[in-house]
């Protein structure tokens, strides 16, 4: 039955055209897949077997081809086609490239006990011989009495075949005998090459080495990969290798093998880590540094197997260069031992001062490939003995903190150490990413933590826009909590030494939020708004933060406020007086191209308009006093692009659009092209004010005073818009019924006509003349009857309850708006403010302008003002809101009682204040110092309440340590009786 099964497998195999000649171009599959027939009846594959052709002749793909024919256990059922789903998070280039695996193979020993035994007994049933003379020779039933009664029969290839299997299980006492019976003195194995007199010198049997070699053996043969010294080498045999070396064998003979070619014996001997024979190679003049041939010299080769003793050895010949490179990728032996993570060759290598700051062919330090290894001896090594610079970039401008983000929890020490001695927590790579954006993606929720910790900048973008912070929520969402338990520390209790009363004061230290964002200030916050993060604005660090940045940057945009007023204003006065008005052309006396039947509207009995239709010019000192406005704001238009990445996110904002769009309407509406106005502008001009105004109220309710009423507008606008695109169908349907019925009104003369009337019945103004009319001559009874059920039905279902159900929504968005108005008022804050500083610091201005601009618009000009004294308990403290003083108040008391950030300080701090007050205690001598004294005393209790609790934590932990030393104790008893009881 298994048989059968194993020949439906191959038959599987071979028909399938993924699983075809290998020396063909066609394309391999990456894994076999090996289909079990038995669980897959032959009869349920028969019914389907024209269904894999068809496919075969429409797809390429083995692997789906196989899926398809024989689906796998978990394969019972198929997936839904609902699009494409969201792109994984994409590193161009990914970074483990950079380092190159070594594969296990090239450093493994080739020759060994088992590989020569297995190659002997293969070759013995090759040659069809009786593999009892084997068993016969191993277990000594042979001997050299029945020798030759032994092998009677035997042919000669047998003969020659026991031969070496006698040299390899060191029965020097038969190897005479067998060579007597005919066997061949250089007979060797076919795989590797081994002759009799190899096989003797790896097994270091002295005996039957000097008997070969007295037969004339050659000490130098290579009949194929390995000399016999070679074999004494990977044997670990410094005798025999000693009489071969005595017998003019060749210390610097190179190999033949494929994997190890052009090695010396010295290289053999280090490989298989025989120290005695890498000594004996060493005084015998092996040259330890040799890297001409193999390209790799001893020295490299044993840092990079991690042979510590080997490596000591051969450092000891005089003269050897300890930064020697390797051919290929021009690595130390100091770069192999870091790959390896062999901190001993390390040490050791140091000793000899090895430079740990050389680079490779990719320009990568030991510390590099170390940190990749995620040895943290090897890294605590080239760091503190080494002296190795941990922010050496190589070849992708990669650091060592990058290589020390990998996959494994040792990444979280390495980092721990490398920041220790100054790795830069943010350094870039020619991609943008940092090491925060490596650990985020491969998911280390530990080594993101350590890295905020230590400072990582969460708002870095990679060059392909990908932020820090966005990787982090989608991959490791819970590292979150760093980042507020930081913001949470930057807000400490103290009291001011100099103060008379000893007042508390509250500290909140900003670096936490500008420490990455000079001159953009707001980029950290701004930066979690825009991932969806806006909760962290509640923060009182946070809104405090942002409190202060206005107070700072709200002139800037009052004042553009004001000139986009100026101009939207001078934009209205040119339109009503020289286009809705007509006045430039009745100035110009230009009435015969106007109908006979138009009132001019300029000659209305008033100063302003007789005055306008007098003096023309002074419609055209308005139009170049327009026009210079409208320049400066170019300008600023202009200036405002540079601060965007593209274009695509410029014209994202709807009010640039606008803006622009109101910008060219002032050169559409001029006169100067003919010398008058037409009526075409005067429409134009109309949009272009109300697009001016329009946009001057979204600036207006972009300020933290108006925006609720602003979003709160915008809200029911959409609101709207989909309530009637929902129901557009019955009003549709209304308008063509009133169409017919009230053929005679002029209000639905055609259908655009009755539509507006309908959106105007719809807000109530309903009027009862289309159903009484005093026309003797009415319509016929039915269609009044029509008229009159048609009015109802709009009256009920439109007027009442669309209306009614418009005006619900409305009231419900208005009332969700106002449970999140604090958060959205500091969002929209945030998000102005950083537009504000889009536009001021986009780099084009000159030196002496952005100095000032630093002074005026930044809360930190200078790094070290980073920091807010304020005095929460204090009811003329004014530089922040009440509520975000008693915010940061409460969790600065939860700090100072739970420790977070300065446990021990804040114990200092304690202690020193009860010792200070408990002295003033005496000083009290009048009754009026009785209340004073009860609240000094409240305040100790707490403080020793709360020294009391730490005390009695410090006793349980205590505790628990003595109990695990009384057990250690009894442990160690009983082992040392057992001891004593078996010796």
């Amino acid at each position: 039955m298994v048989s059968s099964t194993d020949e439906r497998v191959q038959t599987i195999r071979m028909d399938n055209l993924g699983f075809q000649d290998p020396h063909r171009n066609s394309k391999k599959l990456d894994q076999s897949i090996i289909v079990n027939t038995e669980s897959h009846p032959l009869y349920i594959n028969q019914t389907h077997v024209v269904v894999p052709r068809w496919r075969r002749s429409h797809h390429t793909d083995p692997m789906a081809m196989l899926e398809e024919q024989y689906p796998s256990e978990d394969y019972d059922y198929e997936y839904m086609e609902c699009g494409p789903s969201p792109p994984a998070d994409h590193i161009h280039n990914p970074y483990y490239e950079s380092y190159e695996e070594v594969p296990t193979h090239e450093l493994s020993v080739q020759i060994c006990h088992d590989t020569i035994r297995n190659n002997l007994v293969e070759h013995m049933k090759a040659s069809s011989g009786k593999h009892h003379y084997f068993d016969d020779i191993e277990s000594k039933r042979i001997v050299l009495e029945n020798l030759e009664e032994s092998f009677k029969g035997a042919n000669k290839f047998e003969i020659s075949i026991c031969f070496l299997w006698a040299a390899f299980l060191k029965r020097w006492d038969l190897l005479d005998g067998i060579l007597k019976l005919g066997a061949q003195l250089n007979y060797y194995e076919p795989n590797q090459g081994l002759s009799a007199l190899h096989l003797t010198a790896f097994s270091s049997c002295i005996p039957g080495t000097q008997f070969l070699i007295a037969q004339g053996s050659d000490v130098n043969a290579i009949y194929k990969w390995y000399s016999p010294l070679h074999c004494a080498a990977f044997g670990d045999s410094p005798e025999t290798a000693m009489i071969l070396l005595n017998n003019g064998a060749r210390v610097q003979a190179r190999t033949n093998s494929p994997t190890y070619s052009n090695e010396s014996a010295l290289h053999c001997a280090v490989r298989a880590n025989a120290v005695a024979c890498v000594r004996l190679f060493t005084v015998e003049g092996a040259d330890v540094g040799e890297v001409e041939f193999s390209g790799i010299s001893p020295i490299h080769l044993a840092a990079e197997l991690g042979h510590p003793q080997c490596l000591k050895i051969m450092l000891e010949t005089k003269g050897v260069n300890v930064n020697a490179r390797t051919k290929e990728k021009e690595q130390t032996p100091l770069h192999l031992a870091a790959e390896g993570g062999n901190a001993e060759c390390i040490d050791i290598l140091l000793d000899r001062e090895a430079d740990a700051n050389v680079k490779n062919y990719r320009l990568q330090t030991p510390l590099h490939l170390a940190a990749r290894a995620q040895s943290y001896d090897s890294v605590e090594l080239l760091l503190v003995k080494g002296k190795a610079n941990p922010n050496v970039p190589d070849c992708d401008k990669r650091i060592s903190l990058h290589a020390a983000v990998g996959k494994t929890a040792r990444s979280y020490d390495i980092i721990e150490v490398l920041v220790r001695h100054q790795a830069d927590v943010n350094a870039k790579d020619q991609f943008g990413y940092t090491p925060l954006h490596m650990a985020a993606l491969n998911e280390l929720s530990q080594c993101v933590e350590k890295l905020l910790y230590h400072g990582a900048d969460v708002t870095a973008k990679s060059k392909y826009g990908n932020t820090a912070l966005g990787i982090i929520i989608r991959k490791t969402p819970a590292s979150l909590v760093m980042v507020r338990q930081k913001l949470d520390q930057a807000i400490t209790l103290h009291r001011h030494p100099e103060s008379s009363n000893r007042e508390v004061e509250l500290k909140l230290d900003f670096r936490s939020i500008l420490q990455h964002c000079h001159p953009r200030e707001i980029s950290f916050l701004n930066t979690f708004v825009d991932e969806g993060q806006k909760e962290i604005l509640l923060h009182p660090l946070c809104s405090a933060f942002l409190y202060l940045k206005w107070e700072k940057i709200r002139k800037y945009y009052i004042a553009r406020m004001l000139f986009c007023f100026i101009f939207v204003l001078s934009l209205s006065l040119y339109v009503l007086t020289a286009l809705a008005h007509n006045c430039y052309n009745h100035g110009k006396n230009m009435n015969d191209t106007q109908p006979q039947n138009v009132i001019e509207l300029c000659e209305k009995k008033s100063m302003m308009g007789h005055m306008l239709r007098n003096n023309p010019f002074v419609i055209e000192m308005q139009w170049f006093a327009l026009v210079g406005i409208t320049c400066c704001e170019i300008l600023r238009k202009v200036y405002g692009i540079a601060g965007y990445p593209s274009v695509r996110q410029y014209l994202s904002h709807p009010e640039n659009i606008i803006e622009w769009a109101v910008i060219t309407s002032v050169f559409v509406i001029s006169f100067v092209y003919t010398g008058r106005t037409y009526t075409w502008q005067n429409h134009v001009g109309a949009f272009a004010v109300l697009f001016g105004w329009t946009n001057l109220m979204l600036m207006v309710g972009q300020l933290p005073v108006f925006g609720p009423y602003v979003a709160m507008y915008t809200r029911v606008q959409k609101e709207f818009a989909k309530l009637l695109l929902a129901y557009s169908c019955l009003l549709i349907g209304f308008t063509i019924s009133f169409c017919v019925i009230f053929p005679d009104s002029s209000t639905f003369a055609n259908p655009f006509i009755g539509l507006i009337t309908v959106m105007v019945m719809m807000s109530g103004e309903l009027s009862l003349d289309l159903l009484v009319d005093d026309d003797p001559e009415d319509p016929p009874f039915l269609l009044e009857i029509s008229a009159q059920v048609t009015y109802i039905m709009f009256l009920l279902f439109v007027t009442v309850i669309l209306m009614n159900l418009l005006v619900g929504i409305a009231v419900h968005d208005i009332q969700g708006l106002q449970k999140t108005a604090g958060l959205s008022k500091l969002v929209r804050q945030t998000k102005l403010i950083s537009y504000i500083e889009l536009a001021l610091f986009n780099g084009y201005l000159p030196r002496y302008l952005l100095n000032l601009l630093h002074w005026t618009a930044l809360v930190s000009p200078k790094a070290y003002r980073v920091v807010l004294n304020v005095k929460p308990l204090n009811p003329g403290e004014k530089r922040l809101p009440k509520d975000i003083l008693e915010a940061a108040y409460e969790i600065a008391k939860r700090g100072t009682m739970y420790g977070q950030g300065a446990a021990q300080n804040s114990f200092k701090m304690n202690n020193n204040n009860i010792m200070e007050d408990l002295s003033g205690l005496y000083d009290i001598g009048d009754s009026a110092a009785i209340t004073p004294l009860h609240n000094k005393v409240d305040r100790n209790a707490d403080m020793i309440d709360a020294l009391g609790k730490e005390i009695r934590e410090l006793r349980l932990v205590l505790n628990k340590n003595m109990k695990l030393l009384e057990q250690y104790t009894v442990v160690h008893r009983k082992n040392s009786v057992k001891t004593a009881n078996t010796s």
